[in-house]
């Protein structure tokens, strides 16, 4: 059965809070808030703690966290804010990692703060190291490290998570690289703005990686990340796209474009459906008129019933 959650950066706290209640109200299964240290993001963690409280059933978790350096995000100190907000939650989170884009404006920004943005296959190579500390460390052992990015002598951490072994533990993967990491130790994977076809070449690849490390395709779940521009007609749905086009300050042609899942309700129960034909499992949704929830709730009045 597909699952279709929600995706919500800001930093308007009131509005924040109004739209989770009502994104649970209305039956969505999963709310994630942004990470980072960007104009238009509060801290990611903090404000997960707030989303445990305000919700009751949906699980929650970053749209995805950052942790290629201690100064990102320390192991033992990221195992410790997911068990919180782990309890916090009644047992609803789920940790959404990523090693970063690319691109040196990106690599400008984090050293801006003093912290190092090594190349992609590094920060790929740590987090998979700090995804092995953190299982360990929610699992009761003792954890020692030596040698790497990280020095740990005989770490432990208390409380463990209720959930067990811990939250389900996803990754963000675009490149064959980062896909990999995916295929050797994530329990989800999530792709960001991409079409169905790009969306099912990659799951192809994957399936052939979790095949070689001896996992069942099957068991991973797959999640695609995209924007929503909802109209009830179809002269209202063009406004709208065109509304979130310059809004978002985007060319005629980008390439986003293309992923936008845009148009009436059916319109967009149909693109979906080509999604789901590719192997998504899982929809993380971004609502093109946030604060307003006109979009959220006639997404669930007149699609959400369609996706079965």
């Amino acid at each position: 059965m597909l699952s279709v959650g929600v995706q919500t950066w800001s930093t308007d706290v009131t509005a924040l809070r109004r739209y989770w209640a009502a994104a649970e109200q209305l039956g969505y299964d999963r709310l994630t808030y942004g990470d980072g240290l960007w104009a238009w993001t509060h801290d990611g963690w903090t404000m997960l703690g707030a989303l445990a409280a305000t919700t009751s059933t949906v699980r929650i978790g970053p749209a995805v966290t950052y942790a290629f350096d201690v100064a990102s995000h320390h192991p033992s100190w990221l195992a410790k804010r997911a068990v919180t907000v782990d309890h916090l939650s009644g047992g609803r989170l789920d940790l959404r990692l990523a090693v970063g884009a690319e691109g040196p404006e990106i690599a400008r920004w984090w050293r801006s703060h003093g912290i190092p943005y090594p190349e992609r296959a590094e920060r790929v190579a740590r987090l998979e190291d700090v995804i092995a500390i953190v299982r360990a460390l929610w699992r009761g052992e003792r954890v020692s490290r030596s040698g790497g990015f990280i020095t740990l002598d005989d770490a432990s951490l208390e409380p463990r998570p209720l959930q067990q072994p811990g939250p389900p533990i996803w990754v963000a993967a675009m490149s064959p690289t980062t896909l990999g990491l995916a295929a050797r130790v994530a329990d989800g994977w999530e792709a960001s703005y991409v079409t169905a076809a790009g969306f099912s070449a990659r799951w192809e690849r994957l399936r052939t990686m979790l095949t070689a490390h001896g996992r069942a395709p099957e068991a991973i779940r797959r999640s695609v990340e995209l924007d929503v521009v909802l109209g009830h007609s179809r002269g209202h749905a063009m406004d709208a796209i065109e509304r979130f086009r310059v809004g978002r300050g985007l060319a005629p042609g980008d390439p986003l474009l293309v992923t936008v899942l845009a148009g009436t309700a059916d319109v967009v129960a149909e693109s979906i459906a080509r999604y789901q034909s590719a192997g998504v499992t899982d929809l993380m949704l971004g609502f093109a008129d946030f604060p307003a929830t006109t979009m959220l709730e006639g997404f669930a009045e007149r699609a959400l019933p369609h996706l079965g």
